[in-house]
């Protein structure tokens, strides 16, 4: 980066949420070989893909350049381009690739983004990820391809919505997150949950390359009884101890439990009558499967024992 180039990343919101909308703003120097080059400040909202179970990472960066002083031209129109942010590479598109200033921003981007940069705004992506989960009607929820439970196995929440690893935490300064399954079977009226805890950074900072043998306990979020599943690896922290950290730092977490078991259900319950409907004949396509036509003179289909001119027919045709 020349000294005729800036990247900050910047935060709006309110007061209980800051993080509500990240903007990147970048300075750069129409030609950086030059030292009295214009400089064109750049500025883009941030957004994402809506759809609840889509399990992309990919971030839309819409700019909305200005002039940062007054020896640079009139800003440009606004563009656009997507970037993957676990990737950390560029949605090359036809369109992008005939905007050579749209691309020089996109590979800046990605050259300059630091690791605090990324951690910040995938931060921001599960949280606005997660809502939009929790806000979306179960109603207009896609459930083309939800994972097999017609044995009656649980469910994992993040099977069904890819980015919905919501429940992550600290432990000793270790990073740790939870994996919540649920039983949706029609009917069923349990109020528990399997968590799972995956430790995904150690105290050094390091990432946990494989999770195998989680601790895991069973946990009634309406009464908070819990029972053990799994005491996890060797070395690995009481299930009493990962249970009391999550708590301190997620207060909600009863209702949160609640809330996605509740989304699961609907979506399954859905499910299993779009089963049952495709199971049933289809009268309309047989032949002769018109309506029967009632005769004058037949008995009324009310059950009344009269004839049908005699008693439903007049009201039909009121």
């Amino acid at each position: 980066m020349t000294k005729k180039q800036k990247l900050e990343l910047t935060w709006t919101g309110t007061e209980n949420q800051p993080r509500l909308e990240p903007r990147i703003r970048i300075e750069l120097a129409d030609d950086p070989q030059r030292a009295d080059s214009p400089v064109r400040c750049h500025e883009a909202t941030l957004a994402m893909c809506h759809e609840p179970r889509c399990g992309c990472s990919n971030i839309r960066f819409q700019w909305l350049p200005a002039p940062a002083n007054a020896l640079a031209a009139a800003a440009p129109p606004a563009r656009e381009f997507w970037f993957n942010l676990n990737e950390k590479s560029i949605l090359l598109t036809p369109e992008l690739e005939k905007e050579p200033e749209s691309l020089r921003l996109a590979e800046i981007i990605r050259a300059e983004l630091t690791e605090a940069d990324e951690q910040q705004l995938r931060e921001w992506f599960l949280a606005v990820k997660l809502a939009i989960i929790q806000t979306t009607p179960p109603s207009e929820i896609d459930i083309a391809n939800l994972p097999d439970a017609d044995d009656g196995q649980m469910i994992g929440f993040v099977e069904v919505f890819p980015c919905g690893l919501a429940l992550n935490f600290t432990w000793n300064h270790e990073a740790w997150a939870v994996d919540e399954q649920y039983c949706v079977q029609p009917g069923c009226k349990c109020k528990e949950t399997v968590l799972s805890f995956l430790k995904l950074m150690d105290a050094a900072g390091q990432k946990t390359t494989e999770i195998t043998d989680p601790p895991a306990l069973r946990y009634n979020y309406h009464t908070q009884a819990s029972k053990p599943v799994a005491t996890g690896a060797a070395g690995s922290p009481s299930l009493d101890g990962l249970l009391a950290a999550l708590k301190r730092e997620h207060a909600s977490l009863d209702t949160q439990l609640k809330l996605r078991h509740l989304i699961l259900q609907s979506l399954y319950a859905r499910h299993y009558l779009a089963q049952a409907r495709s199971h049933l004949p289809s009268q309309s396509n047989k032949p002769g499967s018109a309506p029967h036509k009632i005769g004058r003179n037949e008995p009324c289909p009310c059950g009344s024992g009269r004839k049908y001119k005699q008693c439903c027919l007049n009201k039909s045709r009121a």
